[in-house]
């Protein structure tokens, strides 16, 4: 899942990325929260209600969850601020979060989409069946905070880590939230491959960046 866009670069000056530690699981989650909240993928699976502090608890289990399974997080950060601008969590090629490994945040996942569990782990399991077979890396989700989208945060954020997959030769995958990101994802080399069926909300957009040769 991923919400971010633009590429302007002055206002991106004097923002370090740093890699994220289980002890930031909190600071990211709050600042995904607040990217999703209007990405209608992820919205389009929420019971009525508080969206931002439904999207709060479901990313504190989501980035526990990549980070325990070996996976990466990267923050975008100004010095002397407490939240992150941006955030993009990644799953390394081997620490996928299959839906066996799901299970122990049941009680959490409930807890945020209630009578929608049924879709949202529907969907779930429809997106974990588009992934390539082939050894790749993932990129889970990237935002931004609303305000500092189109200001070059979310650039920063992909090329912090697609600098490494380029130096191992590896193939990265993500899905696009909606059909106007995917002009964005194709600046850094991604490629559509179609709509990823979905259950009860709006399909995202599978897309593939091959190896490097």
């Amino acid at each position: 899942m991923h919400t971010t866009q633009g590429a302007d670069h002055d206002a991106a000056q004097q923002i370090d990325i740093l890699p994220a530690a289980a002890a930031d699981t909190q600071r990211a989650a709050a600042t995904l929260a607040r990217a999703f909240s209007v990405d209608p993928h992820v919205v389009g699976l929420l019971p009525p209600g508080d969206v931002i502090g439904s999207l709060t608890v479901l990313w504190e289990r989501i980035v526990r969850e990549t980070l325990q399974a070996g996976g990466h997080a990267y923050l975008a950060e100004r010095r002397g601020e407490e939240q992150p601008l941006g955030v993009a969590l990644w799953e390394a090629p081997g620490s996928k979060v299959s839906i066996p490994r799901m299970l122990p945040g049941l009680l959490a996942y409930a807890r945020v989409f209630r009578d929608r569990l049924p879709d949202a782990l529907a969907t779930e399991f429809l997106a974990h069946r588009q992934h390539p077979a082939t050894s790749h890396w993932y990129l889970k989700a990237v935002g931004t905070l609303p305000d500092l989208q189109r200001t070059g945060v979310g650039s920063m954020l992909l090329n912090e880590r697609l600098a490494h997959i380029d130096r191992e030769h590896t193939g990265a995958y993500l899905e696009a939230s909606t059909l106007d990101l995917v002009p964005f994802y194709s600046r850094f080399g991604f490629i559509s491959r179609g709509p990823v069926p979905s259950r009860g909300t709006v399909p995202a957009i599978g897309m593939w960046r091959p190896p490097v040769a």
